[in-house]
Parts: C-alpha cells; structure tokens; sequence
C-alpha cells in the first residue's frame, strides 16, 4: 500500500499487528456518511463503491478495487464519514483502526509518524488536483467560446474549500 512504501520490514510489521481482515458481503457498508471516522480500509480483493448523499439522491464518487486505500484521514481524526463506503461485489478489506494507530503516534512510532507523513503527501496531491478542477469549472465555455455561467466566484470558493476538507 502506498502509504506504507517508506516503512522498513519492522515497521511494517508494528503496524501490521494492529490490522484487521474483514470479509465483507455485496452490498454491505464499510462505513456511512456521518458516522465517526474509525480507521482506514485498504481493499485487498472486490470493489468498495464511494457514495455521498445529495439532495436528488446517492452519488457515486468512486469506485475503489484491490490495491486502493480510503479512510486514511480516519487514522489522524474522528471526524464524521463524508461519505459512505458499500461493497459492489464481495470483497475483503484490511482495516486499520484509528484508536490503536493514534496510540503509536502517542508514543512516538517511526511507523505511524512515517504513514502520517505519506497521508499529508495524498492529501496535498489531493488538493493540488482539486485546485484545477475547481479552476476548470471557473473556465469553462461552450462550442461558439461563449463563458458558461456554471458556478458563481462564492459558490467556486465554497467549492474549493469544501475540497481542502475532502476524505472519505
């Protein structure tokens, strides 16, 4: 996992003992939108659909498959879920839980520190492409070059820092 890329084999294993395997039916829920965050969810096998609720009703935000990690910022805060994380097909996950990972960083893991450094790296990627879809959207045009009225300049800057506080 990406987050974990920097952490020697003993490292590794600090944080692998904490670790989770949940098998987790078709259409069961990871988590749900306005639940506490309660840790990280690595998918080793099947497909976890990201879904936010809307005023029309259910988004999908993403499509996650083996490989893809969501929940990170779950491990540093207990914030409320943004949205809800349901299985498409039966999958099977490792969860990290935040509470016991809090508690390396508590005690000063090299560890923990390093994957909470790996997360601010996501994160300011994160940010960096929100920046440009944001200003995409300010600039877009229609066929003849005609400005298209899509999101007035308050409503691009509640956007943009709604995308600073992005996670699932």
């Amino acid at each position: 996992m990406t987050l974990c890329r920097t952490l020697s084999v003993a490292e590794l294993d600090a944080i692998a003992s904490i670790v989770e395997m949940r098998e987790i039916a078709v259409g069961k829920e990871l988590f749900r939108e306005s639940d506490p965050g309660d840790g990280l969810f690595l998918v080793v096998a099947g497909e976890v659909e990201v879904i936010k609720r809307g005023p029309r009703g259910d988004y999908s935000l993403a499509r996650l498959g083996p490989g893809e990690v969501l929940g990170e910022m779950s491990l540093i805060t207990t914030d409320a879920r943004s949205a809800t994380g349901r299985t498409s097909v039966d999958s099977r996950v490792l969860h990290l839980p935040g509470k016991p990972f809090r508690a390396l960083l508590d005690v000063g893991s090299i560890a923990a520190l390093k994957m909470v450094a790996a997360i601010a790296e996501v994160l300011a990627h994160r940010v960096a492409t929100m920046n440009t879809l944001a200003l995409d959207l300010a600039d877009k045009t229609d066929p003849a070059g005609q400005k298209l009225p899509v999101l007035k300049d308050s409503e691009l800057i509640a956007l943009h820092r709604a995308m600073q506080v992005w996670s699932f």
